[in-house]
C-alpha cells in the first residue's frame, strides 16, 4: 500500500494505543522516500506478485482437482491453493483500489472506490490466517505420520482432516462477517472491537501458527534425514538403491512448504513482537511511523508472495503433479491449436 494509507492493522492499533503527533521531530525516513516506496510496491511489487498468485493457484485448484482428493495431502494442498488464490485476488483489489489515482473516484451510486480496497482487505487477512491455520495443519499432520506412521494413519484419515479444514475455513468466515458487519460502512472507521476481530482472525492465528510449523517442520527434517541415513545404510547392506517413497516424497514438500511460509511470515511475526513490546511503535509515530508503514508493506508483500510461489514446490517434488500438469496442459494446448 502506499504512504497515504497506513496499513489497516497498524491503524487500528494507532486508534487504540494513541493517536498522531505534531511534534516537530524528522523522521527516520522522509516522506519522500515513502511515497516513491508505496507506488514501486503497490504498482509493480504488489500487483505482479498477486497476479501470479491467481495464475499458478488456478493452475493447482485445476491439477489437483484432476488428481484427486483422496489423500490427506492433497486435500491439504488442495485447500491451501484455493485460499491463497483468494489471498492474491484480494491483495490485487486492494492495491488497485484502495491507493491512488483509483482510490479518489467513485461507483455510480456514490460510494468511493477505496471502500472496495478496504472490503477486500476484509478478506484478505483473514484468508491468511486460514493460510497459516491449513499450513500448521498440513505440517502437524506430515510429522505425525513420519514420526508414527501406523498409528496416524488410522487416526487421521482423509474425512478427519477435511473435517479439520472445513472448522478452520468456518472460524474464519466468522470474522470476516463480523468485520463487515461491525461498524459497517464506511469501513475506514477504526474502532477497538474491529481491531479484536482483526487480532484474532489474522495476528494471533498467523503468530500461534508460525511456531506450530516451526516446530513441526524441525522434527519433521530431523526424522526425514535419519529415515534417509537408515535407508541408505540398508541399501549399502543389500548392494541396492535406495529409492524414495511416496510418504518421503509428500513430507519433503510438505517441508518446502513450510520453510517458504516461515521465511515469508518472519517479518510478521518480528512486528507484531515488536508492536506488543513497544505499543507506540505505529504508523503515526513522528520518528518511525515511516519507518513502520515500509516494513508492514514489505511484511504484506511476502505473504502475497507466500501464496504465490508454491507451484514451483509442488512441479518440482510432485511426479504426479507434474504429470497432470503436463497433461492438462498439452490438451489445452491442442485444443487451442
Amino acid at each position: 500500500m502506499t504512504p497515504e494509507t497506513p496499513h489497516i492493522i497498524s491503524a487500528l492499533n494507532s486508534f487504540t494505543n494513541g493517536t498522531k503527533t505534531d511534534a516537530p521531530i524528522t523522521p527516520i525516513l522522509s516522506d519522500y522516500m515513502l511515497k516513491i516506496f508505496g507506488y514501486v510496491n503497490t504498482f509493480f511489487l504488489s500487483i505482479l506478485a498477486g497476479s501470479v498468485g491467481i495464475i499458478t493457484n488456478i493452475v493447482n485448484i485445476s491439477v489437483y482437482w484432476k488428481m484427486g482428493l483422496s489423500g490427506t495431502t492433497n486435500i491439504s494442498f488442495f485447500a491451501l491453493s484455493i485460499i491463497d488464490l483468494l489471498v492474491s485476488l484480494t491483495s490485487v483489489v486492494t492495491q488497485l483500489t484502495y491507493n491512488s489515482p483509483f482510490s479518489g473516484m467513485k461507483l455510480t451510486s456514490g460510494v468511493p472506490v477505496s471502500e472496495l480496497g478496504m472490503g477486500a482487505l476484509f478478506i484478505f487477512y483473514p484468508c491468511l490466517g486460514c493460510s497459516a491455520w491449513i499450513t500448521a495443519s498440513l505440517s502437524i499432520e506430515r510429522c505425525l505420520c513420519v514420526c508414527a506412521p501406523l498409528k496416524v494413519k488410522e487416526i487421521l484419515t482423509s474425512q478427519k482432516i477435511t473435517f479439520i479444514l472445513l472448522t478452520i475455513v468456518a472460524y474464519q468466515s466468522v470474522f470476516v462477517f463480523l468485520l463487515y458487519v461491525y461498524p459497517g460502512p464506511p469501513y475506514k472507521i477504526p474502532s477497538q472491537r474491529r481491531a479484536l476481530y482483526f487480532n484474532c482472525s489474522f495476528s494471533f492465528p498467523s503468530f500461534i501458527c508460525f511456531f506450530l510449523v516451526l516446530v513441526s517442520t524441525t522434527v519433521l527434517v530431523v526424522r526425514l534425514k535419519q529415515n534417509l541415513e537408515w535407508r541408505n545404510e540398508a541399501a549399502k547392506q543389500s548392494n541396492q538403491i535406495s529409492g524414495g517413497s511416496k510418504e518421503r516424497k509428500a513430507a519433503r514438500s510438505v517441508v518446502a512448504i513450510c520453510t517458504i511460509f516461515i521465511i515469508c511470515f518472519t517479518p510478521n511475526i518480528v512486528l507484531f513482537v515488536l508492536s506488543l513490546g513497544y505499543p507506540t511503535f505505529t504508523v503515526y509515530d513522528p520518528y518511525l511511523g515511516n519507518l513502520k508503514n515500509i516494513l508492514y508493506a514489505l511484511s504484506s508483500l511476502l505473504q502475497v508472495i507466500s501464496s504465490s510461489v508454491n507451484i514451483i514446490v509442488y512441479y518440482r517434488m510432485g511426479t504426479k503433479y507434474r504429470e497432470v500438469f503436463t497433461a492438462l496442459f498439452r490438451r489445452e494446448r491442442t485444443k487451442l491449436g
